[in-house]
């Protein structure tokens, strides 16, 4: 005869009975992992508090409590305990209460194992589908519990590596500043500062980064107010005349569009600052981001001021600070288009 391989079940039998409460213990021991027994309702309510068993088979008549009176009490604790009723009578009250409280078969004494038998192992493969599915969940959810902690810590580490560069940064650009007013050639003062606000809209990227939840994408809007912020204080002398104009969408770049973005800004605004206005004129800079669709966007410097000599040719243009923008615009991917006949006006479209 083959072994029985028992279920990994628990089983709580509930029968009054010391002769079927003996016999059923013998039957059913093998086929289940753990067996308990209880006398009447009442112990079968107290074990069933203190063991919590998968299924609980029980007869109905008995002392102290009935077996339907015991499942109600249990169902209260747990909806989803498993529950055989075995009768000697085939009460239709009986039936229909044991209906209502969901029990999962209602068998009529003498009980054939076989059925019996069968029914258990129904019931098991319930079980412990619903238990390698519980366990599954957990397993899920802790995992997920677990990838997000590392993603936390991920996010913490980032943060602190875009606080720092934006440091490192700004010493740099302190270091600089201290040059600037220990030298006296006014050109070479001038590349000093020049190079200080290329440095500061790269400080200004990762200062961005690092003080708001997306790591890896440049609010654009609030980064180009900055910018231009900056620029003013460098220009303190002409920054009263002059003051911006912003249409700029609502969009987070990513990190290798939006830091070519904001130098090419950079060198535009303090071209404007430097060249476009006339002593003691007011003046209008203008910075534009236009969404044009998929993906599609177009950002736009342009400012009122006396714009280009008719024969001036841009690409032939031996200014740093326009050939870093040609640069700029290819590394981008983008086009660069300009109009000189109303003060000066840069646009260059480019995809993300």
């Amino acid at each position: 005869m083959d072994q029985i391989l028992p279920h990994q079940i628990t089983l709580l039998f509930v029968e009054d009975n010391d002769t079927i409460r003996s016999l059923y213990e013998k039957r059913l021991r093998k086929r289940v992992e753990t067996f308990y027994v209880a006398e009447n309702g009442q112990e079968g309510l107290e074990k069933f508090k203190a063991k919590n068993p998968d299924l609980i088979i029980t007869d109905i008549s008995m002392p102290i409590m009935n077996g339907l009176d015991m499942i109600r009490e249990i169902k209260k604790l747990s909806d989803d305990v498993q529950v055989i009723v075995m009768s000697a009578y085939s009460v239709k009250e009986y039936f229909l209460d044991a209906i209502n409280l969901g029990v999962n078969g209602y068998l009529i004494k003498p009980v054939d194992p076989v059925r019996l038998y069968a029914l258990i192992d129904q019931l098991a493969g319930n079980i412990l589908l619903k238990k390698a599915l519980a366990e599954k969940e957990i397993r899920r959810r802790v995992a997920e519990k677990n990838l997000k902690r590392s993603l936390d810590e991920k996010d913490v580490l980032l943060k602190e590596v875009h606080h720092r560069v934006k440091n490192n940064m700004q010493i740099i650009s302190s270091i600089l500043t201290m040059q600037e007013r220990l030298v006296e050639d006014e050109k070479l003062r001038t590349v000093l500062a020049e190079s200080r606000n290329r440095i500061r809209s790269m400080a200004l990227i990762h200062e961005n980064l690092y003080q708001h939840e997306n790591l890896a994408n440049i609010q654009f809007s609030n980064y180009v107010k900055s910018l231009a912020g900056n620029l003013s204080r460098t220009y303190y002398d002409i920054q009263h005349q002059v003051r911006f104009e912003y249409e700029v969408a609502d969009v987070y770049l990513p990190l290798d569009i939006g830091i070519p973005c904001g130098l090419i800004i950079n060198e535009l605004i303090s071209n404007a600052f430097k060249h476009a206005f006339k002593e003691n004129g007011e003046g209008v800079i203008r910075i534009a981001l236009l969404n044009k669709g998929r993906k599609e966007f177009v950002l736009q410097v342009a400012d009122n001021g006396k714009g280009m000599e008719p024969d001036f040719d841009i690409k032939a243009s031996r200014s740093l600070g326009m050939r870093i923008v040609f640069k700029l615009v290819q590394q981008i991917d983008g086009k660069l288009e300009y109009d000189f006949s109303n003060g000066t006006k840069y646009d260059i479209h480019f995809k993300i």
